[in-house]
């Protein structure tokens, strides 16, 4: 470590990387963002110029001057390069999803354990506070099941977010893991999920909880206009909870849940006690993708 920082690679140079990812390292106390690598040489330049990191050339590179490594990539890209990072004993910052495939995530999973690393998964509504005052409230309550929809226009042309991974996996594999990951945060542990639709157009995914709790979801990435964003519902005996709109307090509520996640990496680090929210979480996320999927 540098000045006693934890020094921090990034994986990533896109509108993610950018907006998020990047800021989220280097303004967090304890941790410094070091080195950036991309695809695009370009890109990793100009942003490790804008945030006074180093740009390389090669990821072996990268992984050789950092302690910890932040992903901000396509999952099958993340899969492979995350696993080489573990295997390097180096922690890690994880993108949702882990993977495009279970078995790529059980791998990765498996390269943590053996590496005995950190890893933080990026669920970034799980650190707001609406999110958390929700669950809060679920945990008093007897929930009967949940009713949610995200849809959005991200994939649609002119979207910087319509990149060629989401226009061909669609919305199941990018807000499914965020929308899914809290159903089963409010219904307990799933049974059973089902999905049905064209996941690069609307799909729809139906959970069973043991519980007896049934979670109804409708993701898509190609609503164009005003969608009304995240609505998330638990309906319970004696009525209803609603989630509010997220992200009401722009760049401050970006800047709070940034914080909060790297306070938590940080102190996993520091302690290396597991995260709620670290590669486990990822797996469990993905198999309900991976069954979503199979049945759709």
């Amino acid at each position: 470590m540098s000045d006693g920082d934890l020094r921090v690679g990034l994986v990533g140079a896109g509108p993610w990387a950018t907006m998020f990812h990047a800021p989220m390292v280097a303004g967090a106390a304890g941790a410094e963002l070091t080195t950036v690598w991309a695809r695009r040489p370009e890109a990793a330049q100009a942003l490790a110029d804008r945030f006074g990191a180093t740009a390389t050339t090669s990821y072996d590179e990268l992984l050789s001057r950092v302690d910890a490594v932040a992903f901000a990539v396509p999952p099958a890209v993340q899969a492979e390069m995350a696993t080489r990072a573990a295997e390097a004993g180096k922690h890690l910052i994880l993108d949702k999803p882990l993977a495009f495939t279970l078995e790529d995530a059980v791998r990765l999973e498996a390269a943590v354990d053996e590496a005995g690393v950190t890893s933080i998964l990026m669920l970034r509504n799980r650190f707001e506070p609406e999110v958390v005052r929700l669950l809060d409230a679920a945990q008093e309550v007897r929930p009967r099941g949940v009713l949610a929809r995200m849809l959005t226009g991200a994939a649609l042309e002119g979207s910087d977010f319509a990149t060629p991974w989401r226009i061909e996996r669609g919305a199941l594999y990018d807000i499914g893991p965020h929308t899914l990951d809290l159903v089963e945060a409010v219904l307990g542990p799933v049974v059973e999920v089902s999905g049905v639709g064209d996941p690069t157009d609307w799909v729809g995914v139906t959970t069973r909880h043991e519980s007896g709790a049934v979670g109804h979801v409708s993701l898509s990435l190609t609503v164009p206009g005003d969608t009304g964003g995240f609505r998330f519902e638990v309906v319970h005996e004696g009525g209803t909870l609603v989630l509010p709109e997220l992200g009401g307090d722009g760049h401050d509520g970006e800047d709070a849940v940034a914080t909060a996640i790297m306070a938590a990496f940080l102190e996993g680090v520091r302690t290396g006690r597991s995260h709620p929210f670290d590669v486990h979480r990822g797996v469990v996320v993905q198999r309900m993708l991976h069954d979503a999927g199979a049945t759709g």
